[in-house]
């Protein structure tokens, strides 16, 4: 049997209105919801408002069996509400909200020790407040697999200086074409795999390319794949559960990547539901 692991998803956390439906999104929510699906302890770290868009999250969160106990919530700022677009991006979202207010306790210290994986995502840090919290956050995670998810930066979210200062809290980063220009805005003169490189001399340990409609690859110092389906931003979080899966458990990055692949052909057919065990080790 695998082990069960705990993964946190720390930062923005808000209710997105689709073409039919309102759902939940945001790092900080799909992430562990994804962990739980592969077996793991998925737990939700973020803010949210005293209102009915915090009920419908909570209720969605706990049928998914995500931990929300640590879940804040603000007397003051609304629950986050995004529209999505039929691919998945977000075309509107809410400036401010209880998200952005992300405070610091000792219950955050509790979970930062507890945890074997950590996503976090470039979108949480356009507010000062819920940057200095979750920075404190990731330093107190001293055993924890780090990942920066950058992917999805558009608009005023296209900070330089903000997405930087989280590469310095991560092991692994997940870039796309937008991000990449932002990091190193001279990439688009070479390949993906070039400042993937430059990247890893920056002390990154992996760099995973999340390019839509592009096979999703990944660069270590000594390896470079490729998966030979496309990547798509509905299957990204299936697809980052499978990578911190098996490196978790300890597969190389070929294995790891495999599964990767293989969760998000899985989430194309069959969403939100869990793969066949024996995918899993």
């Amino acid at each position: 049997m695998v082990r069960s692991r705990v993964i946190v998803g720390v930062g923005e956390a808000f209710l997105a209105e689709t073409s039919d439906r309102e759902v939940p999104a945001g790092l900080a929510l799909l992430v562990p919801m994804h962990a739980v699906l592969l077996g793991h302890t998925g737990i939700a770290v973020s803010r949210l408002g005293q209102d009915s868009s915090a009920e419908l999250l909570l209720s969605a969160l706990r049928d998914h069996g995500v931990d929300v106990g640590h879940l804040q919530s603000d007397p003051d700022l609304a629950t986050a509400r995004a529209r999505l677009s039929d691919n998945g991006a977000i075309d509107r979202l809410d400036p401010h909200a209880a998200f952005d207010n992300l405070q610091w306790d000792f219950d955050l210290q509790d979970v930062a020790q507890r945890a074997d994986a950590v996503v976090f995502g470039a979108l949480s840090r356009r507010s000062g407040q819920a940057r200095s919290t979750t920075d404190r956050f990731l330093d107190a995670c001293s055993r924890a697999v780090r990942v920066f998810d950058t992917t999805g930066c558009t608009g005023d979210d296209q900070n330089r200086a903000r997405v930087l200062s989280g590469l310095r809290h991560a092991g692994v980063v997940v870039v796309d074409d937008n991000s990449l220009g932002l990091i190193q805005p001279g990439a688009a003169e070479g390949s993906p795999r070039e400042a993937a490189n430059d990247l890893l001399h920056q002390g990154l340990d992996v760099v995973i390319i999340a390019q839509e409609g592009r096979p999703l690859a990944v660069q270590t110092t000594s390896t470079f794949l490729e998966t030979e389906l496309a990547h798509q931003r509905r299957t990204h979080r299936a697809s980052l559960a499978g990578f911190l899966h098996g490196t978790l458990a300890g597969w190389d990055v070929k294995a790891s990547m495999q599964l990767a692949e293989r969760l998000a052909r899985h989430e194309l057919k069959h969403p939100n539901q869990p793969p066949p065990p024996e995918w899993l080790g």
